[in-house]
């Protein structure tokens, strides 16, 4: 597998068509560039969107696969504090839309 140093939407106007270019990195730091057709520009840009929110990603050369993968934070690692602060905030929202609502009964009686 080869790690993709970026990926670029294009539209040639000889065959017509949007493809994705891939610039990959080889061995002994070689650049490559593979392209792959694509239906349109929306395909382009959530493959290119795909490839930003990723951590890394790479493309197989055995299988064609383009690969991406994400790392995502797990709850243990996530501070108490800040999870009892969010709680509070959502609370002191609710208490305030409370009272909102009493003003306005008021106002109209």
């Amino acid at each position: 597998m080869l790690p993709i140093q970026g990926l670029k939407c294009v539209y040639d106007t000889g065959s017509r068509a949007w493809a994705i270019e891939l610039v990959l990195i080889g061995a002994e730091s070689e650049v490559a560039v593979r392209r792959f057709d694509v239906d349109g520009p929306a395909d382009a840009e959530m493959l290119i969107a795909a490839f930003e929110e990723s951590t890394s990603s790479s493309f197989d050369l055995e299988s064609g696969e383009i690969i991406f993968a994400y790392e995502y934070a797990s709850l243990s690692e996530v501070d108490e504090d800040d999870l009892e602060d969010d709680a509070e905030e959502s609370e002191d929202d609710d208490s305030e839309d409370g009272e909102d609502e009493e003003e306005a009964e008021k106002a109209n009686a």
